[in-house]
């Protein structure tokens, strides 16, 4: 039989690693990502809505942590994963959406077309971009619509974790906001440093 005791230590244990794991995802996202967070397409993301009651920016975060959560599993695993490559990929594989009314004529264009615009972002904000995140940005749609399926695990960790996002984005509907992601009515730099703290 478990004592209190047990219940106790076993509970801290517990809280004691998921806190551990938020803070190694909030170093690994400022060590890898800070030119793509640091942009003014991220500080744009925060003010275009995403998949009715999120922001694209706030979905990019919930994809970018819930990425890093299956990194770390693999990794586990013995399982290689380019972590430079999946903070990459996460953190800009809708910036290609920013604006989309100018863009695209309808939503059907804008799922086949916004991966390549999300691709030309991130080599416009990313100077040395890891070899596997054009593939990741360019096929995060999978197995959504006309896009191919991912030539890497990097790229599969993505595109799972985006889906993983967008149908809690979309399930979770108004309480959206305890999804992980707390999002904060300010100035946009303090929104994604407020995000990063808070992952």
């Amino acid at each position: 039989m478990r004592t209190p005791y047990y219940e106790s230590t076993m509970h801290r244990q517990i809280r004691e690693k998921r806190e551990d794991r938020k803070e190694r995802i909030k170093n690994d996202l400022q060590l890898y990502g800070e030119d793509v967070l640091n942009s003014e397409e991220m500080k744009e993301a925060f003010q275009q809505t995403h998949h009715r009651w999120s922001t694209v920016g706030e979905h990019t975060f919930r994809v970018a942590f819930s990425s890093m959560m299956i990194c770390y599993a693999l990794k586990k695993l013995n399982i290689k994963v380019s972590v430079p490559a999946v903070v990459i990929g996460a953190l800009c594989h809708d910036l290609g959406i920013l604006g989309r009314d100018g863009k695209y004529s309808s939503s059907k264009e804008m799922s086949r077309e916004h991966p390549k615009e999300s691709v030309t972002v991130a080599r416009d904000l990313v100077a040395d971009m890891p070899e596997k995140t054009e593939d990741i940005i360019e096929r995060h749609m999978w197995p959504a619509g006309q896009s191919k399926a991912p030539n890497s695990i990097e790229g599969v960790i993505v595109s799972a974790a985006d889906k993983y996002s967008a149908v809690k984005d979309i399930v979770k509907g108004s309480d959206v906001k305890k999804t992980g992601v707390k999002y904060y009515v300010r100035d946009e730099k303090e929104k994604i440093k407020d995000l990063i703290k808070d992952l």
